[in-house]
């Protein structure tokens, strides 16, 4: 008798190849899927902070140019009045300064108080004005507003302090020296609140979840954005709590945004960028690390639950195709049997085969051997394709993400440089690539909603005789103050000054009719003479300026019909002898 058949029917404790090939499948897919998935979730961790980083810091760096430019028109206005009352000759009659410094006041609303003092300190007249009596110290020699510009000779932007007589609201004091014959003479000072230019992006930052702190010269805080555990100075030292100035410390003598711990309320972390006034301050700007957190929070999230629904698709479908290849070998199996089940020469045992093949191999003797290198040869094809449909998929994905890397910077790089070619470097005003789309667009809003446009077209009297006698320097710098001069004369938010050419300029009125831009033109002619800019060769003695004015008509056809209007006006006014408005 032959030996005995074994029984397949009961439960075998053999080893089974569905559990083999899942420990495999969990072992060779899931472990470095899980690996490559928290390498990819890295990355976007550090792109995203990167991002964060860049963003945070350029938003600084913006909001610090707006509170530097409303500091130096500020201080660069008392200079002007400074330096013009300096060349009148000695200060004698300080009664004269009332008109001055209402004006001053009227046109700079960032001004509480505005004072001249004499070279001792004692103040002579003030605006508003302060009755004197025997309690109230009217000197100010111990200010640094005051010891500075009798130091130095130049104007000065103070640390904050705090009023003797507008109450207790912290200011900050913008100080220009009084130099009749080149000998200190005393200040013309002007207080400014600091919540006046501290708050002046409070909204846009506030929009954006952004908080603000501005520090002094010594690291103390001056400006907090609501809700921050600080408590400004008020000029007699920090009030910020402690453990706070403890937290920025470190921070301060960074040069990278960074992450500041336990600095927002509630002890809530924040993403941190600073950006360095010229007055020597040093402004903070805060972002929530929880928003970022949040996000990769739930990108984790969503990633693992893609990862669980692939691998739970995968086990299912290596399970069902587990389940059909028994089925179909058990068919074949009842086939093959009786060809080979009396020829077994060699047989297989069935303790060396998994246990859905081990029927198989009782009926395959001769054949196992062929059979078992073909299926050696196509599984290893197999595993060769797939990995290398996994690598190259791998190297794909990457490639992408360069490509996405790159492109979001060139679109950077492509916006900035846009913002910089549309400015003129020297007076910061539209230059004449942006003159031309302004006049494209102010021209089609006007068609379109039937407002008035005029036009002030500005040419500087005599500037080549000027740069001829003092040198293009001293020309580039009488260019920045005609700008400033002309700026000043301009008080809607919709009116643009442009420089076309050398010494010529642009002013767009939108909204304004014809006699309005008469007497802004005339204001503008008057600011600039005020400006006092000396021009020997001029007969004037001072830079002034010739102006043309042109209203946009119904009959015009397009953009440059007011534009030549708006040059023969220009040149009836140079012909007519210069430093005067012609329509």
């Amino acid at each position: 008798m032959g030996e005995p058949k074994p029984t397949l029917g009961r439960r075998d404790r053999r080893w089974s190849l569905q559990r083999e090939y899942v420990r495999l499948l969990v072992l060779a897919v899931l472990v470095p899927t899980l690996l490559l998935a928290g390498l990819a979730l890295w990355r976007d961790v550090h792109s995203r902070q990167q991002q964060l980083s860049e963003r945070l810091g350029a938003v600084a760096q913006f909001s610090a140019r707006t509170i530097d430019e409303f500091l130096i028109s500020h201080r660069g206005v008392l200079e002007l009045v400074a330096e013009r009352r300096s060349l009148e000759g000695p200060l004698v009659e300080y009664s004269d300064w009332a008109g001055d410094l209402a004006r001053l006041r009227k046109l700079y609303r960032g001004f509480v108080t505005l004072l001249v003092s004499d070279a001792e300190g004692v103040v002579r007249i003030s605006e508003p004005l302060l009755a004197a009596t025997p309690q109230r110290v009217r000197r100010v020699d111990d200010r640094a507003y005051f010891r500075e510009p009798a130091r130095t000779g130049a104007a000065y932007i103070s640390d904050v302090f705090r009023g003797r007589a507008q109450g207790t609201e912290p200011l900050v004091a913008v100080s220009a020296p009084l130099m009749p014959g080149g000998r200190f003479a005393g200040v013309l000072e002007g207080s400014i609140p600091v919540a006046t230019f501290a708050t002046i992006n409070e909204e846009f930052l506030l929009q954006r979840g952004y908080v603000m702190l501005l520090l002094d010269r010594n690291g103390d805080v001056i400006h907090a954005s609501a809700g921050l555990p600080f408590v400004p100075v008020s000029g007699l030292g920090t009030g910020a709590p402690a453990q706070a100035i403890r937290a920025l410390r470190p921070f301060s003598a960074a040069s990278e945004p960074t992450v500041i711990q336990g600095v927002l309320p509630g002890g809530a972390d924040a993403y941190a960028a600073k950006a360095t006034l010229q007055a020597g301050w040093q402004l903070v700007l805060l972002a929530p690390a929880e928003v970022l957190a949040r996000e990769l929070r739930l990108q984790a999230l969503t990633l693992l639950g893609l990862l669980s629904l692939v691998l739970l698709a995968g086990l299912a479908a290596s399970w069902r195709q587990l389940r059909l290849l028994t089925g179909s070998v058990n068919q074949l199996l009842h086939t093959l049997e009786r060809f080979a089940i009396e020829h077994v020469e060699q047989p297989i045992a069935p303790d060396a085969m998994p246990r859905e093949l081990a029927p198989l191999a009782l009926a395959l003797n001769e054949t196992s051997a062929r059979l078992g290198n073909a299926y050696s040869a196509i599984s290893r094809s197999l595993d060769e394709q797939t990995a290398l449909r996994a690598s190259l998929e791998i190297t794909v994905a990457e490639r992408e993400r360069e490509v996405e890397r790159r492109t979001a910077q060139l679109r950077e790089a492509v916006a900035e440089l846009e913002r910089l070619s549309r400015t003129d470097a020297l007076t910061g005003c539209a230059n004449y690539r942006a003159f031309r789309d302004l006049i494209a667009t102010f021209w089609q809003e006007a068609r379109d909603t039937g407002r008035p446009l005029s036009l002030l077209a500005l040419d500087i009297d005599h500037f080549k005789d000027f740069n001829d006698q003092y040198g293009h320097q001293s020309g580039d710098h009488a260019l920045a103050r005609f700008a400033g001069a002309v700026r000043s004369a301009l008080f809607h938010g919709s009116d643009v000054l442009a420089r076309t050419g050398g010494e010529e300029f642009m002013v767009f009125l939108p909204g304004i009719t014809f006699e309005q831009a008469l007497l802004v033109g005339e204001r503008v002619r008057q600011r600039v003479r005020d400006a006092d800019i000396v021009h020997g060769q001029s007969p004037e003695g001072r830079l002034t300026v010739s102006i043309g004015v042109a209203t946009m008509t119904v009959d015009d056809v397009e953009a440059d019909d007011i534009l030549k209007r708006a040059d023969a006006a220009l040149y009836r006014a140079k012909h007519a002898g210069r430093n005067r408005v012609s329509p």
